[in-house]
């Protein structure tokens, strides 16, 4: 079955030895302070830890040279040019072979440490080029549009600061967390939809992270890569919060669920629709569109359909909630609800060229796949996914319709209320985007400066 997950693609740094630059800037005595004091703060709270997303002061330089961090040096060079040679495989392999989630995790822990002693983590613009450091990245979309904009693979940005590693990686950190809940974990299962919620509602937080990062230092004044803008953030954000709200809906709805009342699932499946709205409205951005105009169409398109998918579903749990409380009309009323929704989603399936091609393409990549082919992206496989589910409910809520009509017709000759009348469904939101982060991301799997 196709995974209804998107998930984020990878940023590449491009190799590096950061162990030069590092020890030259250590050891160049005109160079006095690390932090820019022009910075804000914003903290993320970790038990009785607390990270700083950007320096709110000047830390002085760390009195030691180079020679005496030679091993902390090595150590953070490494795990970057690690970074470089395994993000650009698939997620797949980057999560089970080279286990980057792991190595990614460690790389922000490691980058705490040195930004904690002044290593330079200053806010962007000409002084820090004088720092010779050049940390560069590509661009996380590919060029869609047959062009080198400024959100293609194809295209770096460099900077000169620690700071803009760690909010480059933390977008790899949401990246690969959406990735596992979309390809490692099994929605039939109730320990398959908990750890898709957890790695989900992580990315979203990570992503938080990095946008208030950009947002309290002076290098967001500098970016320009699309995938680090704030709306591009933004919209990640609500659609990883989305997807981790219909995994809620998901998990409660499962048989032998303590949760399963229809009227709960209907407000928990209703709680997604208005994130997906948000991300919807995020996708038709101005610089969004502009400049990955095919994206932004299949993000768009995928954002509506499913958040009709959640009110049709929202409905037709109403419908069995008026069934067990014997109230047949009312009854009716959510059923021809249920119907006109998953008849419109299934209209603009159909009539939107986007997802006809997507679906399309994962019908054929499917089986080129089965043959040893190329790999399917996550918006043909979402895509794909939402015309048997609505076909599937359709048919469930028509057949039901039918013989709730007759019912009510023969026995119980109740009045059907004008759908306008029923009430509308509340929306009941659970997830959340101010998790702390793990500890892993906390402190690093080596000791470093354990000599000072």
């Amino acid at each position: 079955m196709p995974s209804p997950i998107l998930y984020l693609p990878f940023k590449v740094p491009v190799r590096y030895d950061l162990v030069q630059p590092l020890a030259n800037w250590l050891d160049d005595d005109e160079s006095q302070v690390g932090f820019n004091n022009r910075s804000s703060s914003y903290s993320h709270s970790h038990s009785h830890t607390e990270v700083d997303a950007a320096p709110a002061m000047t830390i002085p330089k760390p009195a030691y040279n180079s020679i005496q961090c030679r091993s902390e040096l090595l150590r953070i060079a490494a795990l970057r040019n690690c970074m470089s040679e395994a993000l650009q495989d698939s997620h797949k392999s980057a999560l089970e072979e080279h286990e980057m989630l792991r190595d990614c995790q460690d790389y922000h822990a490691t980058l705490l440490e040195f930004e904690k002693r002044g290593f330079p983590t200053g806010g962007g613009g000409d002084a820090d080029e004088e720092n010779g450091i050049n940390l560069t990245w590509k661009g996380g979309f590919s060029d869609d549009d047959g062009s080198q904009k400024a959100g293609g693979i194809g295209v770096t940005e460099t900077h000169h600061t620690l700071l803009w590693d760690r909010a480059c990686t933390l977008w790899n950190i949401a990246a690969l967390r959406s990735a596992a809940a979309a390809l490692d974990t099994d929605d039939k299962t109730k320990e398959g939809l908990k750890s898709a919620i957890s790695h989900l509602q992580q990315a979203a937080s990570h992503l938080s992270l990095c946008r208030q990062i950009l947002e309290h230092s002076r290098e967001n004044e500098y970016i320009s890569t699309v995938d680090l803008s704030k709306p591009m953030l933004q919209f990640w954000e609500k659609m990883l919060l989305a997807q981790a709200q219909t995994c809620i809906y998901k998990m409660a709805n499962l048989e032998g669920s303590s949760v399963r009342n229809h009227t709960t699932l209907a407000f928990l499946i209703q709680g997604a629709a208005p994130l997906y709205n948000e991300a919807l409205t995020l996708a038709q951005d101005p610089r969004l569109q502009s400049e990955l105009p095919t994206r932004c169409q299949e993000w768009a398109a995928h954002c509506k359909a499913q958040s009709l998918v959640c009110q049709a579903r929202a409905y037709f749990h109403m419908s069995i909630e008026m069934r067990l409380s014997k109230t047949h009309g009312r009854e009716i009323g959510r059923l021809r609800q249920a119907v006109a929704a998953l008849n419109t989603v299934l209209d603009f399936c159909k009539s939107t060229q986007i997802l006809k091609e997507a679906a399309s393409l994962f019908n054929k990549e499917s089986a080129k796949n089965s043959r040893g082919g190329t790999t399917i992206g996550p918006i043909a496989e979402a895509a794909a996914s939402i015309q048997p589910e609505v076909e599937g409910l359709l048919r469930l809520a028509s057949d039901r319709l039918k013989a709730a009509e007759e019912d009510n017709r023969t026995v119980y000759l109740e009045d059907v209320p004008n759908p306008r009348n029923l009430q509308e469904i509340r929306s009941q939101t659970l997830v959340k985007t101010d998790l702390p982060l793990p500890e892993a991301m906390l402190r690093s799997r080596a000791n470093l400066f354990g000599w000072e």
